[in-house]
């Protein structure tokens, strides 16, 4: 049970503070995400600080809130009233996979498109950061933004295998957490929210036996590594390939999978045992939810529309026979980022 203690004139007294929620008080999700949006620190570790760059619209699928640390790092935070539905860590994933390939023009652009939207003064990124972390004019570099991405889940109630499947990634090297915040009011109808954290960032133990946590995304080279040696001949018939699409593909690695980007990522590249699985965009196909058809010689499968992402559709290259085919599912990806939609 908790108590607020209220000074009244000469005496102190004790005033109950009673359990509720988000839902019985009428309060919407949007109601969070503002006063996060305002209170960015208070999800972060103590001593931390960071400043929104972005919200999400009603027109734009984009993540809760977008914030940058002191570092320069960027914060994803996705907010849910109540429980956590499962696909959260999935959306939260997606949403860093998206925003890891934005450079400095791009995240600038956002933050200005924000600031004025919220009435703030800052005429830029560098130029925010630099008066929020008290940074001299000109000591900041651009590429020291969006080095990594941090994820932070914020619910009332973090669903045990939310919690669990956080703990796996943190494990695996995703900075991710997740904090579960309680509501109580008082008899008057003032509103208190208590935080805490349920998978901290700096919890992740070693696991058992001799492999170690990686620290941060593996380079390309690193994760090819990993692969056997008939799934590295495939990835790098499919990159050369690929980087013929034209002078702004490039390819790189996250802890999770391999991946092509012109701008915005158009192929995800997954190592399997009968091969690569690869995941494309959705413009072109006409395969209903969860359905799979046949494309260009191969069977192409639409994920479901509640994990909502970008890249939804994937197929399975597992031989050279293969190879021709993907190549043609990847370059209509590559041409749906840059709109030029095929049928």
């Amino acid at each position: 049970m908790l108590y607020m203690l209220k000074q009244v004139e000469a005496a102190t007294t004790f005033v109950r503070l009673m359990p509720t929620t988000m839902a019985a008080q009428g309060l919407k999700e949007k109601a969070m995400e503002e006063w996060l949006a305002a209170n960015p620190h208070a999800v972060l570790p103590e001593e931390e600080r960071a400043f929104v760059i972005s919200q999400a619209t009603s027109f734009e699928n984009l993540v809760d809130i977008l914030a940058v640390d002191q570092k320069g790092d960027l914060v994803v935070i996705e907010i849910k009233r109540g429980q956590t539905p499962r696909d959260v860590i999935a959306q939260a994933l997606e949403y860093c996979s998206d925003v890891e390939t934005w450079d400095y023009q791009q995240l600038n652009a956002r933050a200005i498109n924000y600031f004025r939207s919220k009435g703030l003064q800052y005429e830029s990124l560098s130029g925010a950061f630099e008066e929020i972390f008290g940074v001299l004019p000109g000591e900041v570099d651009e590429s020291r933004f969006n080095q990594q991405q941090r994820i932070f889940i914020v619910a009332e109630a973090i669903e045990q295998k939310v919690e669990l499947t956080s703990r796996w990634l943190l494990r695996r090297g995703i900075d991710i957490a997740c904090i579960q915040y309680e509501c109580f009011r008082t008899a008057d109808g003032q509103l208190f929210l208590d935080f805490r954290e349920i998978v901290r960032r700096d919890e992740a133990p070693a696991p058992e036996g001799p492999r170690k946590v990686r620290a941060s995304a593996p380079t390309e080279e690193e994760f090819v590594d990993q692969m056997s040696g008939a799934a590295q001949v495939l990835y790098g018939e499919l990159k050369r390939r690929v980087r013929a699409f034209g002078d702004d593909v490039q390819s790189g690695a996250t802890a999770l999978y391999l991946k092509f980007v012109a701008g915005r990522n158009f192929g995800e590249i997954h190592h399997m045992k009968a091969g690569l699985r690869v995941y494309v965009r959705p413009e072109g196909f006409t395969i209903p939810e969860s359905g799979t058809m046949e494309v260009e010689g191969l069977r192409v499968t639409r994920v479901s529309d509640r994990y909502i992402w970008t890249l939804n559709h994937w197929f399975t290259v597992a031989s050279d026979a293969d190879v021709d085919a993907a190549e043609r599912l990847l370059r209509r990806s590559y041409d749906a980022v840059h709109g030029r939609v095929g049928v």
